[in-house]
């Protein structure tokens, strides 16, 4: 197996395709998902009720408040509802979606083949593992060479036996703190990457060192930091001082909590989604200031049914539709417009030569 043909293209669930096709692009999604790993058996009876009842306009004040308290918001499955947001997305302009829901989230390629046929969008799938919570039984007994072969095979080959390949090793998740087999995998993303020229996609560990862990841990595996994108810096509440040491690494940061701002809550023990979406266009603006255009990616990592408009929230169009005007209103030019939703996701998601 080699990335000859990939090389400077970019790699969707229906084959390869050059990085001008792609357009406008949310750099970070989930279209089919399972988040149920993170449900929490509630104590109350009125909680009790709440955790199994579809979500509705009847107990959506509820479940936006506490998103983790009810399993349906956490599951969504259909293909007509992901098709349906997803047309909404297209009609205002977006052109690529990069699914995340990869090992540990319901991952589902012929869905999401189905989806992209559909809809005409360009689908991004990822690979690698999420947080450990979320790992499987036998994830103790898996080598780095086996989690670094598995990867690759994905992407090379093919998702089992589907022939559906990954574009993008991620998301690729770390707790807090960081496991040894959460160690092991970002280890094993590093090896992946030399072999495939693919970038890498992390959900961090909400603290500011121990964010920096993740990163030292991914270079000191080899990793091209400029091929890597650090997912939630808005929504973890990281600091300027922390970003920008993130930064200058060469990663790219992702604000990816826009449209969220209808829920906080509290994730490992922290607060994570404090920040509106004017707070995030104003810290994206003041990085672009610094000189920091060219490493930054937007998003909403849609991961609960009360962020799709089917169930009341803003839907996939959010950025483009409600959003640009206001960033043109804080005084970004179409140009840097253009590099946050274009130019950029399209740099990290066309693969580069292996390392020898």
């Amino acid at each position: 197996m080699n990335n000859t043909d990939l090389t400077g293209k970019v790699q969707t669930v229906l084959g390869v395709t050059e990085g001008d096709q792609l357009g406008i692009t949310s750099s970070h999604e989930h279209i089919i998902w399972d988040m149920s790993d993170y449900f929490e058996e509630p104590e109350s009876a009125s909680d009790k009720k709440l955790a199994r009842q579809p979500v509705s306009m009847e107990n959506l004040h509820l479940i936006r408040a506490r998103p983790h308290i009810n399993i349906d918001n956490m599951i969504q499955t259909s293909e007509e509802i992901a098709i349906r947001e997803l047309m909404d997305y297209k009609y205002a302009g977006g052109g690529t979606i990069v699914e995340l829901s990869q090992n540990g989230l319901a991952r589902d390629p012929m869905a999401l083949t189905r989806i992209a046929r559909a809809t005409g969008l360009n689908i991004i799938m990822g690979s690698g593992y999420y947080v450990g919570l979320s790992h499987p039984a036998d994830m103790d007994e898996k080598t780095e060479q086996d989690i670094a072969d598995e990867i690759v095979r994905d992407i090379m080959v093919g998702v089992g036996d589907t022939g559906v390949k990954s574009g993008i090793i991620g998301e690729i998740g770390c707790s807090l703190p960081l496991t040894d087999n959460e160690k092991k995998v970002l280890r094993a993303c590093a090896a992946a990457q030399r072999r495939t020229g693919a970038a890498i996609n992390i959900h961090p560990s909400i603290d500011d060192d121990a964010l920096l862990e993740n990163i030292a841990v991914l270079k000191n595996a080899g990793a091209d930091m400029s091929r890597v994108a650090i997912s939630h810096i808005d929504g973890f509440g990281y600091s300027l001082e922390t970003r920008l040491k993130v930064l200058e690494q060469g990663c790219y940061v992702e604000y990816d909590g826009f449209g969220q701002a209808i829920f906080h809550f509290f994730y490992m023990g922290r607060i994570a989604n404090a920040m509106s979406d004017i707070q995030k266009i104003t810290d994206i603006m003041e990085l672009i200031e610094k000189g920091y255009l060219h490493q930054i990616l937007l998003a909403q990592d849609f991961c609960f049914k009360c962020c799709l408009a089917t169930y009341g929230g803003y839907g996939y169009a959010h950025i483009i539709r409600n959003l640009i005007p206001f960033m043109k209103a804080k005084g970004m030019t179409e140009e840097q417009i253009q590099t946050l939703l274009v130019d950029n996701p399209r740099r990290l998601l066309e693969f580069t030569p292996v390392k020898k």
